[in-house]
């Protein structure tokens, strides 16, 4: 049932004297309903049933900012020659307001206004005004409902200002009532709440079904990043009979029933796609949606706006995106690398996560580099710009011809991976130590020195495609460590070495 919230205004020395902690209030509304063909004028209008009500506050209905009070319904209804007694709660009431005015004699009178509940003319949020009388602690004693006629609409010019054309059929409600004073034994809304449905249920009367709301709903949109997970959840007023179950949609497909769903960014199952929740009774459904988005990954660290590699040495570029890492099984992003805005093949790396850059190498090099990073939705992100130079050897201790990225000797023949350290060096790197080392290929990081009597500490070594020799298929790379202050060491490209055709 809908309700509106009114201010109370009630004297402080009233306030001061309330004692009890709860006050219940018994009332009966009367709704007399006019139904009759359209244009037809009805002097005597009809009588429907009754409603009765027990409305239930504490002491905070004597104060200038009343909290939340319990109103009870319950009437008879005659549906095909059969009586229904049903009952209906709501634990959010506050349409009451009263002001108390005492009089000279010590009598005190309270006027205000009270929820007016109506079958016909359904009037949301109609309210009805009372006057009657206070006991000494403040609270109403009884009361008397003004007759007040309610209609929805504009009436028409033919059948007058207190009738509503309603379609087929003409539609008004003129509502009158009273209230008095109930004793209970509890002490609090939900102990008086207990007491009273469990004297309607002795009297026959059943809790009727309501339908759901939703006070709370979904938000419009949710922008999620790949693995991103949120919650989706909705409140529903604690009046619903009975207690509602829950359904899930994505993009129109059941996908749960429990109170609550979480959607995961890029995850097949549960990522972007329009959700809705079904919170439902016997009585009806309410329902909340929301559109859940991919969003472009952020650069956590991007790439250097700058870089500077000497001669042949190298250098990885490489950015960290946020989220990261992608938890599985969310699809991990992909990568396209580009130089000078044109795309790096995948053969040299540039679809990777990381791109190894050799100075003096065309295909990398001096240039401009960017990447490019997709999520698992398609979206797109990409990094700055890194402006890469190769300025001369000089006097550096650094390659200046490194090993090749890859080599593929025949079986029976062999390749010379041979770089070349700067000869004009300072430190010289004429006396400098050389150490091979080879990592299996299905290991690649798992690297061991190569053994002297192999040519582990040449500075040029001969790999072969033949995978029962100590140098056959495998990834090589050579550390180069000066002997003359200051120590300098550097190491070789990785260079991946199997059999050629």
């Amino acid at each position: 049932m809908n309700s509106i919230i009114l201010k109370t205004l009630v004297a402080a020395s009233l306030v001061a004297a309330a004692q009890a902690q709860v006050h219940v209030l018994g009332a009966v509304w009367k709704e007399r309903g006019l139904s009759a063909p359209a244009g037809t004028i009805v002097l005597n209008p009809g009588t429907i049933a009754a409603t009765r009500g027990y409305m239930i506050f504490d002491p905070s209905i004597l104060t200038a900012a009343p909290g939340p009070g319990t109103l009870i319904q319950y009437r008879d209804a005659r549906s095909g020659g059969v009586i229904q007694r049903t009952y209906t709660i709501n634990s959010g009431f506050r349409a009451f307001s009263g002001d108390i005015i005492a009089g000279d004699s010590g009598g005190r009178r309270i006027y205000g206004q009270i929820h007016a509940p109506m079958t016909l003319a359904n009037v949301p949020n109609a309210t009805l005004p009372y006057s009657g009388s206070a006991l000494p602690t403040g609270y109403p004693s009884k009361l008397r409902f003004d007759d007040t006629v309610f209609q929805v609409g504009t009436a028409t010019p033919l059948t007058g200002p207190r009738v509503v054309d309603l379609g087929a059929t003409l539609a008004r409600s003129v509502i009158s009532g009273s209230a008095t004073s109930v004793d209970v034994e509890a002490t609090t809304i939900a102990g008086a709440t207990a007491e009273l449905t469990d004297r309607l249920e002795k009297a026959g009367f059943s809790r009727a079904a309501v339908v759901p709301v939703i006070t709370t709903g979904l938000p419009a949109t949710i922008a999620l990043q790949d693995g991103q997970s949120q919650v989706l959840s909705v409140t529903v007023g604690a009046d619903a009979f009975p207690a509602p179950i829950y359904k899930w949609f994505r993009n129109d497909v059941q996908v749960s029933t429990a109170p609550t769903f979480t959607v995961t960014g890029a995850d097949v199952a549960t990522g972007p796609g329009t959700y809705r929740v079904e919170v439902s009774s016997s009585a009806g459904t309410a329902t909340s949606t929301t559109t859940v988005t991919s969003v472009a990954y952020t650069f956590a660290t991007n790439l250097p706006p700058t870089l500077s590699i000497q001669g042949a040495s190298s250098a990885v570029l490489s950015v960290v995106l946020s989220p990261e890492p992608i938890p599985a099984p969310i699809p991990q992003p992909t990568y396209q690398w580009f130089k000078n805005n044109v795309a790096i093949t995948a053969a040299n790396g540039g679809t990777t996560a990381t791109l190894l850059i050799i100075g003096g190498e065309a295909i990398t090099g001096a240039g401009t580099y960017r990447v490019q990073v997709t999520n698992g939705s398609g979206v797109v992100s990409v990094s700055g710009n890194s402006v890469v130079s190769v300025p001369a050897a000089g006097t550096a201790f650094v390659f200046t011809t490194n090993t090749p990225r890859t080599a593929k000797p025949l079986f029976t023949t062999t390749v010379n991976l041979s770089p070349v350290v700067n000869t004009a060096a300072v430190p010289s790197s004429v006396s400098a130590t050389r150490q091979w080392f080879k990592a299996p290929l299905d290991n690649p990081t798992a690297f061991a020195p190569i053994p002297a009597g192999d040519g582990g500490t040449t500075l040029i070594l001969a790999v072969s495609g033949d995978n029962a020799n100590v140098k056959g298929p495998g990834v090589y790379r050579l550390v180069v460590t000066s002997t003359v202050a200051p120590i300098t060491t550097i190491t070789s490209i990785d260079t991946v070495v199997t059999t050629g055709p």
